[in-house]
């Protein structure tokens, strides 16, 4: 079984209602829940912010959405859903549960040896791969649910999943394939 690596797991909270994002900003200035706050609407159209310990970037938009990137593990996003709702929450004073949804998960893995991209790219079929190796080096694997980079070094970056277990599958079945090759 390969070990894959989450590098960063991204999802959303979507709140039932539209966010005065200059009043979030003022008032997120003054919380020791959230490290960073930057909120320049000539430049960008969301509210930007950190949430400790970690300095996880989230961003919160009018529409009422807030995204959050940068997390290293599903366990560790629904951390930081928590501290934002908690937050959130005694702002707002809302009584719902907001909707929350995983939209990417971003994972690596290293094989440990290297192989032929060029022979991949037959094997994997040329109506799902992209392989220009002056344009960059790695294979881009193309499936209906994700894209993988496979490098020639055995280590492979797989996007685009929203469950870790389909990630580690995703991962597995290419390094079968890989193993098929060399």
């Amino acid at each position: 079984m390969t070990e894959l690596e989450l590098a960063n797991v991204v999802g959303t909270i979507t709140y039932q209602q539209e966010l005065d994002l200059a009043a979030l900003t003022e008032t997120f200035a003054d919380r020791d829940e959230i490290t960073s706050v930057t909120y320049e609407p000539a430049e960008n159209h969301w509210l930007q912010s950190r949430f400790p310990p970690d300095e996880t970037y989230v961003a919160f938009y009018r529409s009422g959405r807030c995204s959050i990137a940068g997390c290293k593990s599903v366990e560790h996003f629904e951390t930081v859903v928590e501290q934002v709702n908690n937050v959130m929450r005694e702002l707002l004073e809302f009584e719902y549960m907001p909707a929350v949804d995983v939209s990417n998960i971003v994972a690596s893995a290293d094989l440990g040896f290297n192989f032929s991209l060029e022979a991949l790219t037959i094997e994997l079929g040329m109506e799902r791969t992209e392989y220009e190796p002056e344009q960059f080096p790695a294979l881009i694997y193309r499936d209906s649910e994700f894209v993988m980079l496979v490098f020639s070094s055995g280590k492979l970056l797989c996007t685009g999943l929203t469950d870790r277990q389909a990630v580690s599958e995703a991962i597995e079945n290419m390094a079968s394939r890989i193993q098929a090759v060399v």
